[in-house]
């Protein structure tokens, strides 16, 4: 599934350093902000309630698994497609956390040591990368189905417009959540559509190698099953009064969205599969 001949370049030894840093932080990320709400509430880099925290948890973990193929098989496909995600991706948080620089607990180490140092720095070693080997040759991508593309470019332009969408209007647009969203929190989780938007446009306009569909496909699974967990999980032990109320039509709103991301990755999954034999 993942070519490692000589006909796909590896990535600069640098590169591969800087992910490998960057893995350990998000695997760290993720564990605290989903396993350990009460903690992360107390260390992370603002305050953070516990369904917002397993949710922006749901992200890190989807987001940690492209990173850790990045470092594993440091092939520049899937690489490239990757470090376009994570360009999207931290760009979204940095200008997020500049909006709303007032929401960060500055008294926390996590803040000015982690969080905004990371976020600056991501952007900018992604883009100094790409541009430097923008012009690397790579194996060519076989032709996606006109069935698939058609999936594809119909879920890129959902998941970008409400990703979009959530940078302008986040509370309006995060109204049928089954907790309260705020403006911070909702422009946070535009990062969480745009990225792997953007993954999906790869696939359908440029075609496909079996690895880059097979990490959209864990990408997207991870980002609907945990989030859907996340919130289950939430519900179980909060009082009664934040229990998600499954008599309301937006909340089965929310997990359908959620589901159909699942169900969308476990397809790239299983289709990742059939081109590699």
């Amino acid at each position: 599934m993942f070519d490692i001949s000589s006909n796909n370049p590896t990535i600069p030894s640098f590169l591969r350093n800087v992910t490998g840093i960057e893995c350990s932080v998000v695997f760290f990320a993720a564990v605290l902000l989903f396993f350990f709400p009460s903690l992360a509430r107390d260390f992370w880099a603002w305050e953070i309630p516990p369904y917002n925290s397993r949710f922006v948890g749901a992200i890190y973990i989807a987001a940690y698994i492209p990173l850790i193929i990045l470092w594993l098989y440091k092939r520049w496909i899937p690489a490239k497609m990757i470090l376009w995600q994570i360009f999207l991706f931290t760009s979204v948080i940095m200008v997020v956390m500049f909006i709303h620089i007032n929401n960060f607990a500055w008294s926390r180490i996590a803040t000015y040591l982690i969080f905004f140092p990371l976020y600056i720095f991501l952007p900018i070693n992604s883009i100094i990368h790409l541009y430097k080997y923008r012009n690397i040759t790579l194996p060519s991508s076989g032709q996606m189905p006109a069935s698939w593309r058609a999936v594809l470019f119909g879920s890129a332009i959902l998941l970008t417009g409400y990703g979009l969408g959530l940078l302008i209007a986040p509370e309006t647009l995060t109204s049928f959540y089954p907790w309260r969203v705020d403006a911070f929190h909702g422009r946070i989780y535009a990062s969480a559509f745009l990225t792997p938007g953007l993954g999906v446009w790869w696939l359908a306009s440029r075609g496909e190698t079996s690895s880059e569909v097979f990490v959209n496909g864990l990408n997207i699974f991870a980002g609907g099953f945990f989030t859907i967990l996340g919130v289950l999980w939430t519900s179980s032990l909060v009082p009664t009064e934040l229990k998600v109320n499954f008599a309301s039509p937006s909340t089965w709103g929310f997990f359908f969205m959620f589901a159909y991301s699942t169900f969308l990755g476990l397809a790239l999954i299983f289709r990742a599969k059939s081109i590699a034999k």
